[in-house]
């Protein structure tokens, strides 16, 4: 074999490994809701604010997530409580980008 060859064969080895290592491995999900979703929340009992979860190439299901006591729970995105919790992070979303454009404009005015 010639020198080319061998490199050439080199590369293509290396990129497979590289391949095979960035693949994620089937079956594996790595959502944190793999166990259900809790029924009823009492809002009084949260200790923090919820966890929304966007879907993403490591868990394709949106995710929220509770902690009551010292457990964390799992809330159905499609559950009145859930659509709560994203209506409320949506509203968040909308007056921070609000302020931040008021703010530039602001700024740029003052210049």
């Amino acid at each position: 074999m010639n020198s080319t060859s061998s490199i050439f064969l080199l590369l293509l080895s290396c990129l497979l490994v590289l391949c095979v290592q960035g693949e994620p491995s089937t079956g594996s999900r790595k959502c944190k809701c793999l166990n259900g979703y809790i029924g009823r929340v009492r809002p009084e009992l949260l200790k923090s604010e919820p966890r929304v979860y966007q879907p993403s190439s490591f868990c394709p299901e949106l995710e929220i997530i509770i902690v009551l006591g010292t457990k964390e729970k799992c809330v159905n995105p499609e559950s009145r409580f859930g659509q709560h919790v994203l209506s409320r992070q949506e509203r968040k979303r909308a007056a921070r980008s609000t302020t931040a454009s008021q703010s530039n404009t602001e700024s740029s005015t003052s210049l």
